[in-house]
């Protein structure tokens, strides 16, 4: 079975599918529609002849007829009820007669007229069983034959027999010939047919194409999957089809798209990783061996020492900083969860301020935390994140800034938010660097001698969207025309002392 399934393929087994679905489909309908058809004719044939009898009221017509005299004198009324009977005939478009029991009470009827006209020997020939089940039930008893529809309404007259009334009951007897339905039902059973071979043939002629189309798409996306695993270069076919095949292949588009920039923005790591690695390794290897040298020297020059352990300690330095973005860079990859609580911005900035005392001091450049007195600001977020971005933007504003000049950190409140501005005096950042400097490996021109990695920016704005915030430069202003001012932006937080929301109802 499986074999026999595998060969029939996809396409063989959707245009099978959709073939078997359209025969069970109308093979129901044929079941559902032809079966019950002309049982539904006749009875439709009956409600109408029912219809055209509640409007010409027969019984209260022939009641008014003497029926007594017609019977016991037949040369009297008999034109009379002649021309009823035609009348109600005509309306209905049937055959009209008045029935008489006879008197020997097992219901064999009387005619009271007899004619040689071809609808009333058909009349004659008839059983009118109906007309004694009306008879006995005194109802309106309504069926069908092969032939006709049927009939029989019972009603009562008064005949005087003697000096006293005597009531006596008669059945109209109405047929409406329905033999043209047979020919009907045939008739609509064959164009049913009909119509459903065409709609078999139809079925074919469109499910093989569609299913032949499907599966030349379904290949295509299948090799492009094949040569990903063989990491070949794979060119996802472009399908604009609204269907699920297609957004199958946009989405395997999309993929390769992101594929393909990870991959450049992995080679491109790797490449200045690797770079940024060996510069700092090769002028440590460097400075070591020359160090050993002056340490195996009969006469050491012990200044000479001094400095290179101190560029040596730098590089060293330069190394850690690496080493700690690239550990970053790999939390911020791997998706890590980040903490979400109040932070107090004014204690955690003192706190950073105060690890950059020491090389502020010696730089000459004075530090400041500008907030308003008395006033805590709180934002929502990761403490440890937020204490590392604020050491990304000191960091490069010592970097950036003149020795005799100052760095200012400046706490804020926002519409629902809560704000970190940390100004230099530095040259700034030019106009056409102002968001690649967010970029991964990206530096600016003008850093004062003092080159980073290119990491520190990219990792701050990261960890700021991470926490539902942002870092952005802001433009220069009047008040602060030259230097670079960074901001963190971080959503608010509900102070311990704020005063409840009130909830209207």
């Amino acid at each position: 079975m499986g074999r026999a399934r595998r060969a029939l393929g996809l396409r063989g087994r959707i245009a099978g599918a959709v073939f078997l679905s359209a025969v069970v489909t109308l093979a129901v309908a044929a079941v559902a529609l032809l079966g019950p058809l002309e049982h539904s004719l006749r009875n439709a044939e009956i409600k109408s002849l029912q219809k055209e009898l509640r409007k010409q009221t027969p019984a209260s017509t022939f009641s008014r007829l003497d029926l007594c005299r017609i019977v016991t004198d037949p040369h009297g009324e008999q034109r009379a009820l002649g021309r009823a009977e035609s009348h109600l005939a005509a309306a209905i478009g049937g055959q009209v007669v008045v029935l008489v029991p006879s008197p020997g009470g097992s219901h064999p009827w009387i005619l009271p007229r007899k004619g040689d006209t071809e609808e009333e020997t058909d009349v004659a020939h008839d059983n009118f069983d109906d007309a004694t089940r009306a008879y006995d039930t005194d109802q309106r008893v309504s069926s069908t034959t092969s032939g006709y529809a049927r009939e029989a309404i019972p009603f009562t007259k008064h005949c005087l027999v003697g000096s006293q009334k005597v009531p006596k009951r008669y059945v109209i007897a109405v047929r409406k010939s329905i033999a043209e339905i047979p020919a009907v039902a045939h008739v609509v059973r064959r164009a049913f047919f009909d119509a459903a071979l065409a709609a078999l043939a139809l079925t074919l002629l469109l499910g093989i194409p569609l299913s032949a189309r499907l599966v030349r798409r379904l290949r295509r996306l299948r090799e492009v999957a094949i040569d990903a695993a063989r990491d070949a270069p794979m060119i996802v076919p472009v399908d604009n089809a609204a269907d699920e095949v297609g957004d199958l292949a946009r989405a395997l588009h999309s993929m390769q798209q992101q594929l393909q920039t990870q991959e450049e923005a992995r080679r491109s790591f790797v490449a200045t990783a690797s770079h940024e690695l060996r510069t700092p390794l090769a002028s440590l290897d460097g400075m070591l061996e020359l160090l050993g040298e002056d340490l195996h020297d009969a006469a050491p020059d012990i200044e000479d020492a001094r400095a290179l352990l101190d560029r040596a300690r730098a590089q060293s330095r330069r190394l850690g900083r690496l080493a700690a973005d690239l550990l970053d860079l790999s939390r911020i990859d791997a998706q890590i969860q980040l903490r979400s609580e109040p932070v107090e911005l004014g204690e955690l900035s003192r706190a950073v301020l105060a690890e950059f005392e020491l090389g502020s001091a010696e730089r000459q450049i004075h530090t400041e935390l500008q907030a308003d007195a008395g006033h805590a600001v709180w934002a929502l977020g990761d403490p440890g994140s937020i204490a590392r971005i604020l050491r990304i933007l000191l960091d490069n504003a010592l970097r950036a800034t003149p020795p005799g000049t100052g760095i200012a950190v400046l706490l804020t409140k926002s519409q629902g938010g809560a704000r970190i501005t940390v100004s230099d005096e530095g040259p700034g950042v030019e106009a056409e660097e102002r968001e690649a400097i967010f970029e991964r490996f990206s530096r600016g021109k003008d850093t004062a001698g003092q080159a980073g990695f290119g990491l520190g920016l990219a990792i701050g704005r990261e960890l700021a969207q991470r926490m539902g915030g942002d870092l952005v430069l802001e433009d220069p202003s009047d008040l602060h025309p030259a230097g670079a001012r960074f901001t963190l932006c971080l959503p608010a937080a509900l102070t311990p002392d704020s005063d409840p929301i009130a909830v209207v109802s």
